[in-house]
């Protein structure tokens, strides 16, 4: 990213390698490509010098045969949307799908799990909505909500009864969780 600043000629103090970084890393998470953005970029000046550098930075993994953490999610996301043979023989592979943390999914881990699980649906998730904490990482908690919408036969079982802390801090817990906005509510027991 820094050699691409540089290649561009582009001011350093607005194009900062990390906030680049972390730009190119949001679109995959979201399933934006290259494309998308320089579509999206159009008359805006910045955008229209971060598509390059999105561009740019695909490229040289491309030259070098290599992938980012977030082309490890999106490739194949983006391969099981546009090849239904492909996505088929996955999702015979893979009959059942059980997904820790499930509130720390980004869109493109949301979708993966969409098209993995195809019409059978057999999967399992686990998730709390009151801990999502990788929003920074693009996490959505709002997916426990597309989880309801797309999956209508949706079984939920809440595990809400709690063995590590007393009843007096349950009953605090309560109090605060009841603030946070709920997908589905709970309250915890010892």
């Amino acid at each position: 990213i820094k050699n691409i600043i540089k290649e561009l000629n582009l001011n350093t103090k607005i194009y900062k390698e990390n906030a680049m970084l972390g730009k190119i890393s949001d679109f995959k998470n979201k399933l934006i490509t290259t494309g998308d953005v320089a579509a999206m970029a159009r008359n805006d000046f910045k955008m229209v010098n971060i598509s390059k550098i999105y561009d740019e930075y695909q490229e040289a993994l491309k030259k070098n045969n290599a992938l980012d953490f977030d082309d490890l999610i999106m490739l194949p996301t983006l391969l099981f949307k546009q090849n239904e043979e492909v996505r088929s023989k996955w999702q015979e592979k893979i009959r059942y799908l059980l997904v820790d943390e499930y509130q720390d999914t980004n869109t493109s881990q949301y979708e993966l799990i969409k098209l993995l699980v195809g019409e059978r649906a057999c999967f399992t998730v686990v998730g709390d909505d009151d801990q999502s904490i990788y929003s920074w990482r693009g996490a959505r908690p709002q997916n426990m909500v597309r989880l309801r919408d797309d999956f209508p036969r949706l079984q939920v079982i809440k595990l809400e009864q709690n063995y590590r802390s007393t009843h007096r801090i349950l009953h605090c817990a309560n109090i605060l969780i009841d603030n946070n906005e709920h997908v589905f509510d709970k309250k915890l027991f010892s």
